[in-house]
C-alpha cells in the first residue's frame, strides 16, 4: 500500500493545525491522534521541518515561530482541493470569450486552467510556471509568462523583471489568491509575491480574490490590498458576520 501525496498532505495539514492550537506536542500524542506509526510520523515531521514550518525537538515538535512562512508549491497544491475547485467554478460569471486575464502563481488560481480552456480566444499572462505549462496544452488559450527570479521552493517568477513585464499589458480580469484575510483586508507571507499581485491589480479592469475558508481571520506581515481594491471576493463558505460585513461595506461583492 502506497500513501498518495494527497493523503500525506492531509496528515501534514492536521499536524500543523494541532501545533497551532497546542504549540508543542510529543511524538506519542501526535502518533495517537493521527493513528499512524512513529516512523511515518517521523518522516512527516522531517518534511515539515524542511519546509520551515515546524521545529523538531527531542520527543516532539513545535510550530516554527513567526507566521510569515511561504509554504512550498508542492504542499499548497494538495491543500483544500475540493474547496479550490468550487471557488474557481464560481468565477464563470466574470468570464467571456476573447478576454485577457492575469493569473497569479497560487495553487488556488492554478485550478482556473481547466475552466479557461472552455472559452475561446483567451489570453493569459501569469508569473506561475505550472500555470503556464498547463495552459500551453490548451488549443483555446494563448499564454504569456513573465520573466524574473525563480523563487526557491516555488514555481513562481518574481522581482522587478516580472513586474515590468506585467506593466506592458492591460487585462480585462485579474484572478488572484492570498495567504489570509481579516476585517482590514488581505495579506501575503512574502513581499515579492505581494508586489507581483499588486502590479496585476493595477493593470486590470476587474480583480477577483479567490480565498478558501481556511484563510479567514488569518493575518500576515505583508498587506496585499484592502477589500475596496477588489471587485469580488469568492470563497467556498461564508465568513464570520464581521468579516462578511467588512467585505461588503468596502463595495466588494461576496460570493460563495
Amino acid at each position: 500500500f502506497e500513501v498518495t501525496p494527497v493523503v500525506r498532505s492531509q496528515r501534514h495539514e492536521t499536524i500543523l493545525n494541532l501545533l497551532r492550537t497546542k504549540k508543542h506536542l510529543s511524538m506519542q500524542d501526535l502518533s495517537a491522534t493521527l493513528f499512524c506509526s512513529p516512523s511515518t510520523l517521523r518522516r512527516d515531521l522531517i518534511e515539515l521541518e524542511k519546509m520551515g514550518l515546524i521545529h523538531r525537538q527531542h520527543g516532539g515538535a513545535s510550530l516554527a515561530l513567526g507566521a510569515n512562512i511561504e509554504y512550498s508549491s508542492a504542499f499548497r497544491e494538495t491543500e483544500h482541493v475540493a474547496a479550490k475547485e468550487a471557488i474557481c467554478a464560481l468565477t464563470r460569471d466574470f468570464l467571456a470569450n476573447g478576454m485577457a486575464v492575469f493569473l497569479d502563481s497560487s495553487s488556488t488560481v492554478l485550478r482556473m486552467c481547466p475552466i479557461l480552456e472552455q472559452y475561446r480566444n483567451i489570453t493569459v499572462v501569469t508569473n506561475g510556471i505550472r500555470t503556464a505549462l498547463q495552459l500551453n496544452e490548451s488549443a483555446t488559450v494563448d499564454a504569456y509568462i513573465t520573466g524574473g527570479h525563480l523563487k526557491k521552493g516555488s514555481t513562481s517568477l518574481v522581482g522587478q523583471l516580472s513586474a515590468s513585464f506585467l506593466d506592458g499589458f492591460r487585462a480585462d480580469l485579474a484572478i488572484l489568491s492570498c495567504r489570509g484575510i481579516d476585517t482590514q483586508g488581505c495579506y501575503e507571507a512574502d513581499q515579492d509575491q505581494a508586489s507581483i499581485k499588486q502590479h496585476m491589480m493595477r493593470n486590470a479592469k476587474t480583480t477577483l480574490l479567490l480565498c478558501d475558508s481556511s484563510k479567514f481571520e488569518r493575518t500576515f506581515f505583508y498587506k496585499l490590498a484592502a477589500f475596496s481594491q477588489f471587485d469580488a471576493v469568492i470563497s467556498n463558505d461564508l465568513p464570520s458576520p464581521a468579516l462578511g460585513k467588512a467585505i461588503v461595506a468596502a463595495g466588494c461583492e461576496l460570493l460563495h
